[in-house]
């Protein structure tokens, strides 16, 4: 009794962690209504098997689009909304967004995933 005990709290825990899936180009662009339902579970995958530094613009934006218009961003810098999460409020409560640093000749410098809550 006590092993099922064990073996069910082991496999209640991991499902509990965070849920990643391969990055796949068409999920990763597949929107309902302005939301991206794949982008979080997809990114861990897409920053360590498919994004390099050293890529063109080109190369990125055939790979996961072009950008969304995002304002109040530094220059050579454009960003891949993960998340948005409104709560119960008109405005975003909590966002993630995939950030991509380019050089001056566009191609890509760096990369990562900033977060913001209310």
């Amino acid at each position: 009794m006590k092993r099922l005990m064990i073996i069910l709290s082991l496999c209640f825990l991991s499902a509990c962690g965070d849920k990643q899936v391969e990055f796949e180009q068409s999920k990763w662009n597949e929107s309902i209504d302005g939301f991206y339902q794949f982008r979080e579970v997809m990114v861990k995958d897409l920053m360590e098997n498919h994004l390099e530094k050293g890529m063109t613009y080109r190369q990125l934006t055939d790979l996961i689009g072009k950008p969304e218009n995002l304002a109040n961003l530094k220059i050579n810098t454009i960003g891949y909304t993960l998340m948005e999460d409104y709560g119960w409020d008109i405005d975003p409560v909590e966002t993630k967004t995939l950030m991509v640093e380019l050089t001056n000749d566009s191609l890509v410098q760096d990369f990562k995933i900033e977060q913001w809550k209310k």
